[in-house]
C-alpha cells in the first residue's frame, strides 16, 4: 500500500508568524525541525497502519524545507520547486490515500498565517464558486485521480474548512487560532503523538475512505490578486478574462490544469513584487 504525504510548515504545532517560515533566521531553524519531526511522526503512523511505500513531499515556499537526514530514512522525498503540480508533486494514482501535514485555512479566511498558495500573491481564490484553500486544490486533484484524502493537521479554521470540503477526511488539530499569528497549541511531543496516532487509524481505513471533491472539472477559478499590476499581468494570458481591478477568472479542465496556472501567477508576483 502506498501512501503519500505533503508536509507544509504554518500549520505546524508551535508556529505562529511568517519569520518561522522564512529562511536565513533562526526561527525558520526551529520551525523547520518541527516541521520534519511532524513529517516523521505521519510516516510513522503510516507505516503502522499497513503502508508498505511512503512518499514525502517538502510543500512549504522554496520547498526545500525538511531537514533530510533526519528524516524516517523508510520515506522517498519530493523536494525543490518549481514543480507541475506544487504541493501534491509525487502523487499517483495507485496511492491509496493521502495525508496533509502541517497545513492551514485558505486566504479570506480566518487562521493562523492563512492563505492560498502565496499570501503575496493571492487575497482570495474561489473554485466553482467554493472558496479554496490549498487542500481544495490539492487534495481535489488527488480525488481527480482516484485517491482518497485521509487525514489533514493544522489549526481549529482548517478543521472546519476540511469537514466541509473533505468531510470522510480525519483533522488532526494541533491548535486553536487566535489571531492571524498567534495560537494556543499542543506541545510539539504532544502533537507528534496525536499525528502519529491518527494517521495510523487513517491509514487502516484507507480502502473504506470516500473518494469524492469539493469541486468537479470544469473549473472556473476566480482569483482576487494582492495587488493590481499582478492583475495586469495575469490579464495579458489569452486564457483569463479580467473581472475587476484586482480580479481575474479562468476555465481550467482539470485540477492539474489550474494548480499549474496559479503557480505560475505565483511565481510571477514574486517576480513583480
Amino acid at each position: 500500500m502506498h501512501i503519500f504525504i505533503s508536509v507544509d510548515i504554518e500549520g505546524v504545532a508551535g508556529v505562529n508568524e511568517g519569520l518561522q517560515g522564512q529562511r536565513g533566521n533562526p526561527e525558520y531553524e526551529v520551525a523547520r525541525r518541527l516541521m520534519t519531526e511532524e513529517a516523521n511522526a505521519a510516516i510513522r503512523g503510516a507505516f503502522a497502519g499497513g503502508a508498505d511505500t511512503v512518499t514525502v513531499a517538502d510543500s512549504h515556499g522554496p520547498m526545500r524545507n525538511m531537514i533530510v537526514d533526519q528524516l524516517d530514512p523508510r520515506a522517498r522525498v519530493v523536494s525543490g520547486r518549481a514543480r507541475p503540480l506544487s504541493m501534491i508533486e509525487g502523487i499517483r494514482a495507485d496511492h491509496a490515500g493521502a495525508v496533509l501535514i502541517g497545513y492551514h485555512a485558505a486566504a479570506d479566511n480566518f487562521g493562523v498565517l492563512a492563505h492560498t498558495i502565496s499570501g503575496l500573491a493571492f487575497r482570495r481564490i474561489e473554485v466553482n464558486g467554493v472558496r479554496a484553500g490549498e487542500p481544495t486544490l490539492f487534495a481535489g486533484h488527488a480525488a481527480e485521480i482516484g485517491v482518497p484524502l485521509l487525514a489533514v493537521s493544522g489549526d481549529d479554521r482548517l478543521e472546519a474548512e476540511i469537514a466541509e470540503q473533505f468531510p470522510a477526511a480525519r483533522s488532526i488539530t494541533v491548535k486553536r487560532c487566535i489571531s492571524a499569528i498567534a495560537s494556543e497549541s499542543l506541545s510539539p511531543d504532544e502533537a507528534r503523538e496525536k499525528i502519529e496516532q491518527d494517521v495510523c487509524e487513517a491509514v487502516q481505513t484507507a480502502a473504506d475512505t470516500e473518494v469524492k471533491a469539493p469541486c468537479t472539472p470544469p473549473l472556473t477559478v476566480d482569483i482576487g490578486f494582492g495587488k493590481q499590476l499582478f492583475a495586469d499581468a495575469a490579464a495579458l494570458m489569452p486564457f483569463v478574462e479580467r473581472t475587476g481591478a484586482l480580479d481575474v477568472r479562468f476555465v481550467a479542465k482539470n485540477h492539474a490544469e489550474a494548480i499549474g496556472v496559479l503557480s505560475g501567477f505565483s511565481l510571477m508576483a514574486s517576480a513583480l513584487a
